[in-house]
């Protein structure tokens, strides 16, 4: 009889062993937000629009801007891009620094 999984099995863990902070540092920098001027000199960088990154109008929704960053972050995760991780980090910023400017 094959063994019985159980629901964690398979779970991807990540060691924090080796420098990655601590729970509190952590808890930290995911509270702290990018600020204006950090996005706009993200996007200043990268010569796009917030509306161009999140792919939306110019007279887009706040419903509409904040499912368009839901979608394009959940699609450039680096954890669901293992084989692209640099190119998903900075697609990840460029996302995120599109959504703070314009909410």
């Amino acid at each position: 009889m094959p063994k019985k999984r159980g629901f964690l099995d398979g779970y991807k863990t990540y060691d924090a062993s080796h420098g990655f902070g601590s729970a509190d540092e952590w808890r930290k920098a995911f509270h702290q937000r990018m600020s204006k001027e950090e996005a706009a000199a993200i996007l200043e960088r990268h010569n796009e629009t917030a509306h161009e990154v999140l792919g939306v109008n110019l007279n887009a929704t706040e419903a509409e801007i904040r499912s368009a960053f839901r979608r394009l972050i959940q699609q450039w995760h680096p954890d669901k891009n293992p084989d692209r991780q640099e190119e998903a980090l900075q697609m990840s910023l460029k996302i995120i620094a599109a959504y703070e400017s314009l909410k």
